[in-house]
């Protein structure tokens, strides 16, 4: 199951229904299949037993063993029934319960208590988990209702049925037609196959039911397209030599959404110059590194690297040529030098850690460490040590470094470091310049002066293209208003921190 979703399109990972879909197979899948699987194995031996049991009453009486065989088709049947009604309330109560965990995790957790502490919010998002787990409990509460009135009423016709088959009966063990022994063995075969039909009949057949819708969302589940080659190791062709990248006439919207994020949006971009894209939010930045590096390949237009489109590269291939630094960038809570080796696994260089970690900042911080490399970061362990925010943003960095691909992107690369460290950062980036091809996503401008070209995005195309200096030659044009808007209130920030 974890190969699988690892091996999903990218696209199912930011839908909520096909998220609601993982979670509903992949949850506590083991107890699943173990509880489905008994309740077969609890089938096979109910139905033989309700079988024996039938065949004993039908050779004393055919009427009364017709009248329990309709009872138990009318429980089978109404079994199965709410059996899929009740899967159905179940996704809407998993949904629910997908949601109140989430609030239950920042309740608890520790990476929210000390804004939880500071701003007070814990009674606020309390209450909106008591509301879901009551919608979540009286779905669940109905379901079971409905569960225990099928299984009842099935029990109190078979009762019924059974007085009835016991009055019956009466005049043949009068007349010496059946033994009293025969007599009492039927009664009891009868009360017998009534605790079976009430309660592990309906039991079962509801099973079977909610293990028959399960298998179609499994279904659906393992239907999901696959990213080609998703779990294949990066390839590098060490022929290739990244000449330059171009976006001709794209455009792009979600899957399931209207709205074009890109819009004819056409660029060039070459090896000899480092480029900055910036732009407001939701220009389509974050959306040109999801195409560039295969995360989404439903879009029109043309994408290409070296005049080559980049879906005819394999995967494999694309990810041996980009490496980027995203902005949310992932902690793992690992050991320091693995944190770094991420970035390329096929190789353990420990003098190329030390490099890297030098480059970004840490090499010190790392050789004053009790363990050095070999510290275990995180919170997963007493003894672990948990780096500041900048801190992580720098091993994001050196694993970016490290990974050592052709085309290098840093989706706001500083956002978490001091201006002294970001100076350093950016200093970092102007050396690394020379033997690699850099792509900076950033709001901060004065960063973006940094890079030879300035891409400025506007409604999902290129609005404006050029160095610091020819953009801010525009007059009243996009970039020189952003940046003018930044300046003053750089300056105003800095008045008050003087004063």
């Amino acid at each position: 199951m974890l190969e699988k979703k690892a091996c999903l399109e990218y696209r199912y990972l930011e839908d909520k229904e096909s998220c609601d879909l993982i979670d509903r197979v992949c949850s506590n899948i083991e107890d699943k299949i173990q509880h489905y699987f008994q309740s077969i194995l609890n089938g096979i031996g109910l139905l033989i037993s309700i079988s024996s049991l039938l065949a004993i009453i039908f050779q004393s009486t055919l009427p009364g063993g017709l009248a329990i065989s309709l009872i138990s088709v009318s429980v089978i049947l109404l079994s199965s029934r709410l059996g899929r009604k009740n899967y159905e309330l179940g996704k809407t109560s998993e949904a629910i319960k997908r949601r109140y965990t989430y609030l239950s995790s920042i309740l608890m957790d520790r990476e929210y208590a000390q804004e939880r502490k500071l701003f007070d919010y814990s009674n606020f998002i309390k209450k909106k988990y008591d509301s879901l787990f009551e919608q979540s409990y009286h779905t669940e509460a109905g379901i079971q209702r409905k569960k225990y009135r099928n299984m009842k009423s099935g029990s109190i016709i078979t009762i019924l049925i059974g007085m009835v088959i016991m009055i019956i009966l009466l005049p043949p063990l009068r007349n010496g037609r059946i033994s009293s022994g025969t007599y009492i063995a039927l009664i009891s075969t009868i009360f017998s196959l009534v605790q079976s039909m009430s309660w592990q009949l309906s039991s079962v057949m509801y099973d079977m039911a909610h293990l028959k819708e399960f298998i179609k969302d499994m279904n659906s589940f393992l239907a999901m397209e696959e990213k080609a080659e998703a779990l294949s190791s990066p390839e590098p062709d060490r022929a290739f030599h990244f000449q330059t990248i171009e976006f001709k006439n794209v455009c792009f919207r979600y899957p399931g959404t209207h709205k074009y994020i890109l819009k004819n949006c056409s660029f060039l971009l070459s090896a000899d110059k480092a480029y900055a894209l910036v732009g407001e939010n939701g220009s389509g930045k974050s959306t040109i590194i999801k195409l560039l590096t295969g995360l989404y390949s439903e879009y029109e237009g043309t994408i290409e690297i070296n005049g080559k489109s980049i879906k005819e590269y394999s995967y494999a291939e694309l990810k041996s040529l980009i490496s980027v630094a995203f902005q949310d960038y992932s902690k793992y809570d690992l050991s320091l030098w693995k944190n770094i080796q991420l970035g390329n696994l096929k190789q353990y260089d420990i003098k190329r850690i030390q490099k890297v970690l030098d480059d970004v900042g840490l090499l010190s911080f790392c050789n004053n460490l009790k363990h050095g490399l070999n510290t275990e970061l995180g919170k997963l362990e007493q003894e672990n040590i948990d780096l500041s925010e900048g801190q992580w943003q720098r091993i994001e960095i050196a694993r970016l470094l490290y990974a050592n691909r052709e085309i290098n992107i840093l989706d706001e690369p500083t956002a978490a470091l001091d201006p002294v460290a970001e100076a350093q950062i950016y200093e970092l980036f102007r050396q690394i310049r020379k033997n690699r091809f850099v792509i900076y996503i950033t709001h901060r401008l004065g960063s973006a002066k940094t890079a030879d070209e300035i891409l400025v995005l506007k409604d999902g195309h290129i609005a404006e293209q050029g160095s610091h200096e020819e953009l801010m030659f525009h007059p009243k044009g996009l970039y020189q208003t952003m940046y003018n808007i930044q300046k003053q209130l750089n300056q105003r920030n800095g008045e008050q921190v003087a004063t």
